[in-house]
């Protein structure tokens, strides 16, 4: 092997200055405005609801494609930023598309961690023609600024997890999938106040779930915190504005010493939740919808 490519050293040479003069022709010359503007229109016309924004895409070594700047936003509402990536790096799956198929993996950074995975698109399977895997690591969600108003209410904290989705990428709420996260020392605002407690901090938040024809059966949501710990499960009746969802959720309360320690124990709150209190637990459910909830304790 070495001696042949000694022997033909100069046609080697040749193939290795024709591909990096390939490479750079190729960098300097990219149609990064243009290929933009397609991508931008090519997402804005897969699905009605939500808008693609990106700043620069330029390529980056060895296969991929870097995006600037890039942001997700409601069609309706485009102050409201879904997603927002620092930088957004786009690899095209080789194989796939020999097979007539559609499949990017990608790497982000966003909110001070890493987010990963592969999107398809198949063309041959009617049920999920769309399926997505994504893992985020370390993202910071007090950093997303509009995530009160898509929520409906304060949460801070590190975000690590994965999530499994498969379905039609023009009607989400009808695929399914599932959602295994965890959430580390933050702070969560409460549905309603506990004992004057508008917010509660916690060192570690469990959520399980799973989604079938437009409902989230969440299996679990389980909170650890200085003040109290509690367990949540029930369903989600998913509705295309998501804040007219409807909960409906039962779970238990586990209260600390800690809860009542600057709690005025002569006080008609701290008595009522005393009271209420079965085998150190109190028990408490959600109705409503995701903008509107209401709860009461049992």
């Amino acid at each position: 092997m070495k001696e042949f490519i000694f022997k033909n050293k100069k046609w080697f040479g040749y193939i290795i200055y024709c591909i990096i003069l390939t490479v750079v022709f190729l960098y300097y010359r990219f149609p990064s405005e243009s290929l933009r503007d397609y991508i931008q229109a090519k997402s804005n016309n897969l699905n009605p609801f939500f808008s693609l924004s990106v700043g620069q895409i330029k390529p980056w070594p060895p296969f991929w494609l870097k995006l600037s700047d890039t942001e997700f936003s409601l069609k309706n509402k485009p102050s409201v930023k879904l997603f927002s990536a620092d930088s957004l790096f786009i690899k095209p799956q080789a194989l796939a598309l020999f097979r007539g198929d559609s499949k990017y993996c990608f790497e982000c950074l966003a909110y001070g961690g890493d987010i990963e995975g592969c999107i398809d698109f198949k063309k041959d399977n009617i049920k999920a023609p769309f399926t997505a895997e994504i893992e985020a690591k370390d993202i910071k969600i007090g950093d997303h600024k509009n995530l009160k108003d898509l929520i409906g209410r304060h949460v801070d904290g590190i975000l690590n997890g994965t999530i499994h989705y498969g379905g039609e990428r023009k009607n989400l709420i009808n695929g399914s999938g599932k959602a295994n996260l965890e959430l580390l020392d933050g702070e969560i605002e409460l549905l309603l106040p506990i004992l004057n407690l508008e917010s509660i901090k916690y060192n570690e938040i469990k959520v399980d779930m799973v989604l079938e024809k437009s409902r989230v059966n969440l299996t679990r949501f389980e909170l650890k915190g200085p003040l109290l710990k509690s367990m949540l499960s029930g369903t989600i009746s998913l509705k295309e504005i998501f804040g007219k969802s409807v909960l409906d959720l039962k779970g238990t309360i586990e209260p600390h010493a800690e809860l009542f320690k600057n709690a005025d124990d002569a006080s008609g709150a701290v008595m009522l939740f005393k009271q209420g209190l079965k085998k150190g637990t109190l028990g408490f459910i959600v109705k409503g919808t995701i903008d509107k909830p209401r709860m009461r304790f049992t």
